[in-house]
């Protein structure tokens, strides 16, 4: 099943159903005989991340794809209240099987080992080349920890947005003042029927996050299998992501690439590619470019 809705001249939206009847909701950008870019949000995040990034691509000859994953943004929630990895990675392949092309996937955290693991697994879906962005199969716990407790925090809600954004501000303190205009803050919280504002992601969620470190020796096994093209993108930007943890990464898949954006000039808070798409997209290109007459990864 599948419902398609043109939003204006560049973006359209899609829903398709899971088998365990989760509606996810889909962007595209460009055109559908273009090549295609999936990208995928992190933990707590939205396809609103990527929305500059995705416009900037379609404007460059891809067709930019994104989805919200189960339990954030506007896709659905569990309705058991139960979340498994494994879910995430059944949904990034019915998402693949949805697209008119093979993927380039840009993957920010819990997007991006998703898209490892569906690909090096059985069954193992195809991809064109794969764009790792602030994560690798082993990360730092106390930045894990630290995005929990901030995500734990206000389980009332908030009076306003402008209450929501200062404790963005207290927990990303590089971000000035008004920097979520660009993503609308509103559309990564909720409006209750007390008024209230809550954020989009389903509370529930959290306990499979604070799981997450079991799934490391699995996303290793994945790195050494991976054949694909792969660029493992370090922006400096945020906690989870070090540089002993990108070095182990290289080792096992020896063949990818590194790009340390780190040294460059930051953007305004964590989400680099949301904060400046211009500057991640110049930096990738080069990648991209190399993969856009390729054909599918065997």
């Amino acid at each position: 099943m599948e419902a398609v809705r043109k939003l204006n001249d560049d973006i359209r939206r899609r829903q398709i159903w899971t088998d365990d009847g989760i509606r996810l909701n889909l962007r595209y950008y460009g055109d559908d005989r273009a090549p295609c870019v999936l990208m995928t949000h992190g933990f707590g995040q939205t396809q609103y991340a990527w929305e500059e990034t995705g416009r900037r691509l379609a404007a460059a000859g891809w067709q930019a794809v994104s989805y919200d994953a189960r339990g954030h943004g506007e896709s659905d929630r569990a309705r058991s209240g139960e979340y498994d990895f494994e879910q995430f990675v059944e949904d990034f392949r019915r998402v693949c099987a949805s697209l008119p092309n093979v993927p380039v996937v840009i993957g920010a955290s819990m997007g991006g080992l998703t898209a490892l693991l569906a690909h090096s697994e059985k069954p193992k879906v195809d991809l064109r080349a794969l764009v790792l962005v602030d994560i690798a199969p082993r990360w730092d716990e106390r930045g894990v920890t630290a995005m929990l407790a901030f995500m734990r925090q206000n389980p009332e809600g908030f009076a306003s947005l402008e209450e929501a954004e200062e404790a963005i501000r207290s927990f990303l303190p590089h971000r000035r003042r008004g920097s979520e205009a660009p993503q609308r803050l509103d559309r990564n919280l909720r409006q209750a029927a007390n008024g209230r504002w809550y954020w989009h992601w389903d509370p529930a969620m959290l306990a499979l996050a604070e799981k997450s470190s079991n799934l490391q020796s699995r996303l290793q096994s994945a790195s050494r299998r991976l054949k694909l093209p792969a660029l493992l993108v370090s922006t400096g930007q945020g906690e989870v992501l070090g540089a002993e943890h990108a070095e182990e990464f290289l080792k096992l898949a020896t063949h990818a690439e590194h790009l340390d954006l780190s040294d460059k000039p930051k953007g305004s808070g964590k989400n680099a590619v949301a904060d400046s798409p211009d500057r991640f997209l110049s930096a990738i290109a080069p990648f991209l470019k190399k993969q856009a007459s390729k054909g599918a990864a065997a």
